[in-house]
């Protein structure tokens, strides 16, 4: 698996560049189906996205993606650097193909962040995972993260 920072200029139109935007965005916006059995994302969600990635001034734009030989991409990060603390990097979404998790594609991906982080003066990676997504919890726990903020919610 080969693993590289997608560098993403939003003014520059470029076909390859949109075609990898838009399936990333499709794989951020259909993670809420993990705990939301009929969600489902919208085109508009997906446009969204694609206009928030290219939106981010490149030199605040953590996205990266791990790829096979022949150029299929099987996971991604996206993460960004927050605008009120300097230091500090929040990963967005992070995505494995569910045929390629267990590879180690996640851990690496999240090494290259840190990476990219130490050579920026970064000193903080946050991010949020969903209570039921053990195997995520397992992973950022195996990687040093502490846990946090438990965010919860009534419906009335």
């Amino acid at each position: 698996m080969n693993y590289g920072k997608i560098e993403v200029d939003g003014i520059n139109e470029d076909d390859k560049l949109d075609l990898l935007l838009i399936k990333i965005a499709k794989w951020h916006n259909l993670t809420p189906k993990l705990w939301i059995n009929n969600y489902k994302a919208s085109n508009t969600d997906i446009d969204e996205t694609v206009r928030r990635i290219k939106n981010t001034r490149n030199k605040d734009l953590f996205l990266a993606v791990a790829e096979d030989d022949q150029n299929n991409i099987h996971g991604f990060i996206w993460a960004y650097k927050q605008e009120k603390v300097q230091d500090s990097v929040m990963i967005l979404s992070l995505y494995t193909a569910e045929d390629c998790r267990g590879q180690g594609i996640a851990t690496n991906l999240k090494n290259l962040l840190e990476e990219w982080c130490r050579f920026e003066g970064i000193k903080t990676v946050e991010t949020t995972v969903h209570y039921s997504n053990s195997n995520m919890i397992a992973l950022n726990k195996k990687l040093g993260y502490a846990p946090g903020m438990l965010y919860m919610k009534k419906t009335l």
